[in-house]
Order: C-alpha cells, then structure tokens, then sequence
C-alpha cells in the first residue's frame, strides 16, 4: 500500500505468486516499470479486495500519509488469519567518515520544508499499534558504495527540497561544495537502518 512506482512490490515478487500494488496516485502507478506485480489505484482505507484475501500487506517509507486507524481495520478486514502487517521505514543515511553532516544538513538548512509528517517516520511510527502478536525484527541496513555524484542525485530527489526550490531556495547549491570537499574523490559505504514494526492477524 502506497506502492509508488512499484519497487517494494518489486522486491516481494520473488517470493509470491502474486504481487498487487495500490497508491492513490495514477501517475506515479503509471510510472511503474514493467513486471509480475499488479497495480491499482485506490485510498489505504478502502481496498477494493475481498475479504481475508491476503497474506501480507506491507507498507514502506509511506504510513504516515495515511488515516491510520482507517488502515488497520481495512487490513483487517483483508488478511487471512495469520496473515501479516508491516510498516517499513529506513531512517537517515550515514556517510563512512562524515560524521554527521547529511543529518545537519537535513535538519538544519532543510529543516523547515519538511512536512510535518516525517517526524513521525524518521521515529519508525511510535504511536503505531495493534492488539495483534507483534513479530520482532532484528534490524538491518540497507547498503550502496557511492561516489559523490551518487550521493548528490538523491540528495536532489528529495522532496523538501523540492518544496523549498518551488518558493524560490536550493538548500543544495550551497551544501553540494561542503559535502565535495569532504567526500574527496572516494567511494564512500552510505549506511540507511532499516525498520519494520509488524504483526501478525489471530
């Protein structure tokens, strides 16, 4: 749910025989490269699939959006028993060797044009919880060998920045020339935790 352009249904295709992915948006649905998974655009409190129809709903990087207790009782309603819940999130990257400078970034100069959403995301969803079992995940990180250049176009994508360079600032064009400076002319291991916080249906 929230599936964007599809890439966690992606990853879930392997080990599936069938993969549905639902955004509100048809653009970004639109966008979703070919594949094995279907797509579908519909609001996360009303899906339009049967009853205990599904064996795991995941969610990645997107809850907060969402009317959350509208949610769980439409996922509710579309798991099996003994189906699963997950909420996945990764939290703020950390560069090899410099310290914390995207995370001053991000907070400091970008700071104000985050919505106000992304607190609850960057702190994996605290206020999130079902009276289901919870299954315990034992963490990980999610790992790229990147190049400045790398690090620069997903600076570029993200969307306080965005925000900002639509009323006229560009946080990055005067971050870019400190993070070369410190970067050098490496490759440099960028480190994002991976969260999820699940349960699983009676």
């Amino acid at each position: 749910m929230g599936c964007g352009t599809g890439q966690a249904c992606r990853g879930l295709e392997p080990r599936f025989e069938q993969v549905i992915g639902a955004d509100l948006s048809l653009k970004q649905l639109h966008a979703a490269p070919a594949s094995r998974a279907c797509y579908l655009a519909s609001t996360s409190s009303a899906l339009p699939l049967a009853d205990n129809s599904l064996d795991l709903i995941t969610v990645a990087q997107a809850f907060h959006w969402f009317d959350a207790q509208a949610f769980f009782v439409e996922a509710g309603r579309c798991l099996r028993p003994g189906g699963m819940l997950a909420l996945i999130s990764y939290g703020l990257c950390e560069v090899e060797g410099l310290g914390s400078l995207i995370g001053d970034y991000h907070d400091g100069p970008l700071g104000p044009w985050w919505p106000r959403e992304r607190s609850l995301l960057m702190a994996n969803y605290p206020n999130a919880t079902l009276p289901w079992p919870q299954v315990v995940f034992p963490g990980d990180y999610l790992e790229c060998h990147w190049q400045l250049e790398d690090m620069l176009g997903y600076l570029d994508t993200w969307s306080a920045l965005v925000k900002a360079r639509k009323a006229g600032e560009d946080p990055l064009k005067s971050f870019a020339p400190v993070l070369a400076d410190a970067w050098g002319e490496t490759t440099r291991v960028t480190r994002w935790p991976l969260r999820v916080k699940a349960w699983r249906k009676p």
